[in-house]
């Protein structure tokens, strides 16, 4: 884990808990404070991709049809709301960045997405989350019996997809990914607030190398692969994308506990309601007195989560939080240097926007 790197830009998009205290530093008590977000929408190299992305899915939708109808509604749900295509823009930015035609990559991209919206189901599943893209959940719109087969429906139809690529080695990288991402999802579930053993900084980092970091490494594999990449450029995308799973889920973190659920366009502090892995969340107990830990957990079991927002506050978590993504950010860009990549300033601009988005 790298060290925190010193940074005077933190985002502010959401700087209040629900009880309304200031759980970020205040702009006038801090002369290097300022406030930068990054928006997809408004990249127009990147948005061009997505808008690629997005319409292969719709094509695919279109002809995607099955009996019974509600099981195909079930897997469309999420995935016809958009979403950051976050996979699938490193599918194709990677095949791009050696300069392959990112045609070949969208089949892969597309079942990127698959993948990624039947693991948002079960993550919705698992922490009975309500709102997710501005939409009901899938299991609360059609319930989770329907939900899980969705899931299931839509893994099937992307290892389809895969193997109709034609490169076997495709369906290894993908299937890796999908392992790595049902190891790591466990390890966050099993990671107790009440448990030290497992509720620490080498846990956390352990599972979001398998949760969020395995995933995002596969899908420049599988770009880089297809754009027939060198075995020192594939290091190079692999240490990029790792670099970016970890900012990513840092930010996740900061603004599980931040955004506003309008915000997020889903169900926020759910780390803290389901007493889950949330590095803020570990760093502000870690720094706390055992009297002060025994307060929150006391609190967390009886469903109130504002001691422990207090303990984020005082402890100045988030802040701890966003120096650790700002630091794999950088790492992130520096992997890129020299290698003569096609897509360096893309790529540079979604690690970017991994540290800096509001949502």
């Amino acid at each position: 884990m790298p060290k925190p790197l010193k940074t005077d830009v933190v985002d502010t998009s959401s700087s209040k808990s629900k009880h309304g205290t200031s759980i970020l530093p205040n702009e006038k008590k801090d002369a290097n404070y300022s406030r930068a977000s990054f928006d997809l929408s408004a990249n127009k190299g990147l948005l061009k991709r997505i808008e690629k992305i997005n319409q292969t899915i719709i094509q695919y939708l279109e002809i995607d049809k099955g009996q019974p109808i509600v099981l195909y509604e079930a897997a469309h749900h999420l995935i016809r709301r958009g979403g950051k295509r976050i996979r699938s823009l490193l599918t194709l930015l990677a095949c791009e960045a050696v300069n392959g035609d990112i045609d070949n990559a969208l089949k892969a991209a597309l079942a990127a997405e698959l993948v990624q919206t039947a693991s948002l189901i079960n993550d919705d599943i698992i922490d009975d989350d309500c709102y997710r893209r501005g939409v009901e959940t899938v299991h609360h719109k059609f319930g989770i019996d329907i939900a899980i087969l969705a899931s299931n429906l839509l893994v099937a139809q992307a290892v389809r997809l895969t193997a109709e690529i034609g490169l076997p080695e495709l369906l290894i990288k993908m299937s890796n990914g999908g392992i790595s991402m049902c190891e790591g999802e466990t390890q966050d579930i099993i990671m107790r607030v009440e448990n030290q053993r497992t509720f620490n900084e080498d846990a956390y980092f352990r599972m979001v190398a398998k949760k969020t970091v395995a995933f995002m490494r596969q899908a420049v594999l599988i770009g880089g692969l297809i754009g027939d990449a060198s075995t020192s450029q594939l290091q190079a995308l692999t240490a990029y994308a790792e670099a970016l799973g970890y900012t990513f889920q840092l930010r996740d973190d900061i603004l599980d506990i931040t955004a506003t659920s309008e915000q997020a366009q889903k169900t926020t502090q759910s780390d803290l309601r389901m007493k889950r892995g949330n590095l803020a969340v570990i760093h502000a107990l870690n720094a706390s007195q055992e009297i002060e830990k025994r307060r929150s957990f006391r609190a967390l079991e009886a469903g109130d989560i504002i001691p422990l927002l207090e303990l984020i506050e005082k402890t100045n978590a988030l802040y701890y939080t966003f120096d650790l993504a700002k630091s794999f950010n950088e790492k992130a860009k520096s992997v890129l240097q020299g290698r003569g990549f096609a897509t360096e300033k893309l790529l540079e601009q979604l690690a970017d926007y991994a540290l800096y988005r509001n949502y």
